[in-house]
C-alpha cells in the first residue's frame, strides 16, 4: 500500500458482498477497484444515482423457463390458424377453460 492510502472497514448484507465479489471477477477487477470508482463518482458529482433492481422474481422467472421449455417441446402453444375468425374463438374457448379451472380452485 502507498503512502495515500487507507483502509475503509464498511458492513454490508453478506449477500450484497458475495454479489459484489462476482460482480467483480466478472469484470476481471479486484473489489476495491469498483468501491474506489464508486466513492471518487460521488465524490466528484456530489450525487449518488440509485435504481430498482431489475431482476425477475423467482417465481415468474421460473414460470418464464418453464414456458420456454414447454414452447421448444411442442406443449402449451396455440395451433395454427387461417383466418382471425378461428383464432378468436381458440382463444374464447381457452379463456373459458381457465376461468372454469380458477372457480373450480376456489
Amino acid at each position: 500500500m502507498s503512502n495515500n492510502t487507507t483502509v475503509l472497514n464498511i458492513k454490508i448484507d453478506k449477500a450484497l458482498k458475495q454479489e459484489l465479489q462476482s460482480v467483480a471477477k466478472d469484470l476481471g477487477l479486484p473489489v476495491s477497484t469498483l468501491i474506489t470508482a464508486s466513492v471518487r463518482d460521488v465524490v466528484r458529482s456530489r450525487s449518488i444515482t440509485i435504481t430498482a433492481d431489475l431482476r425477475l422474481r423467482p417465481e415468474v422467472e421460473k414460470e418464464l423457463l418453464q414456458l420456454s421449455k414447454d414452447a421448444k417441446a411442442g406443449k402449451n402453444v396455440s395451433p395454427t390458424f387461417d383466418n382471425l375468425d378461428d383464432s378468436f374463438e381458440w382463444l374464447d374457448r381457452e379463456v373459458k377453460k381457465e376461468r372454469s379451472k380458477l372457480k373450480k380452485s376456489v
